[in-house]
């Protein structure tokens, strides 16, 4: 049985490129897409561009979760604002009609989504059925803030268990824009900006995290170690947070 498709939510790569001169003269400037990324089991992640209004276009390319983490940032509130309606409008209509609604009675941005699940589902060898279709919407966490915020920080896990302390650390701060208060990924940004040698920063953020929760054990524990060390050392005694 293969596995449904599960929406990620909107990312964005950057890629440097030059523009007139010759001998290497040009202009530089950095050339950014927004994708809406799907996972199609462990091993891929299909990712579809968004257009000037932001809605999918069924242009696919396939990524292994290694080129995915190391290419592309989190978009968390363009998945929000932009998709994210959109995945409840489709819902709704998918439950109330069924499976034979017609992608081409569906407003724009409702049709535009429905493309491109159909697509993802047909990559992942699933049949092209609106029940399908429903499923995906409903069994993906993305749907919700705390779904894209519980993504974005297991991927900052794996950045930062990778050695990629400042990739990880960006994906905290972009999960930190969908909440801002939460003390666990306060404390996962401190724990990688310890291993980035910025005690400072770290002890800031232990601070904040223990403000927010007085009973965060985990932090202050961190910030007791820190008062005794002024070197990175034993950092693996302060695991990553599982939100």
């Amino acid at each position: 049985m293969t596995i449904l498709p599960e929406i990620l939510g909107c990312y964005q790569s950057e890629k440097r490129e030059k523009m007139g001169g010759q001998g290497g003269s040009g202009r530089g400037f950095v050339q950014r897409i927004d994708w809406l990324a799907m996972k199609l089991g462990p091993a891929r992640i299909v990712i579809f561009p968004l257009d000037e209004k932001h809605l999918p276009m069924p242009l696919q390319k396939i990524v292994t979760p290694e080129e995915f983490l190391r290419h592309f940032v989190p978009a968390p509130l363009l998945y929000s604002e932009r998709i994210a309606p959109a995945a409840l409008v489709l819902g709704r209509l998918l439950r109330d009609v069924g499976p034979g609604l017609d992608h081409k009675t569906l407003p724009p941005p409702e049709q535009a989504l429905f493309l491109v699940i159909l697509a993802a589902l047909a990559a992942a060898g699933r049949p092209d059925t609106g029940e399908d279709a429903l499923a995906v919407l409903q069994g993906s966490g993305a749907a919700t803030a705390e779904g894209q915020k519980l993504a974005i920080n297991a991927f900052g896990i794996s950045l930062r268990k990778s050695g990629d302390f400042d990739g990880a650390a960006n994906y905290y701060r972009k999960a930190l824009e969908l909440s801002p208060h939460d003390e666990r990924l306060m404390f996962n940004l401190a724990r990688t900006l310890y291993e980035k040698g910025d005690p400072a920063g770290c002890r800031a953020l232990l601070e904040k995290a223990v403000a927010a929760d007085p009973d965060f054990a985990e932090a202050k524990a961190f910030l007791r170690y820190l008062a005794r060390h002024a070197k990175p050392a034993g950092v693996e005694d302060f695991p990553d947070i599982t939100i």
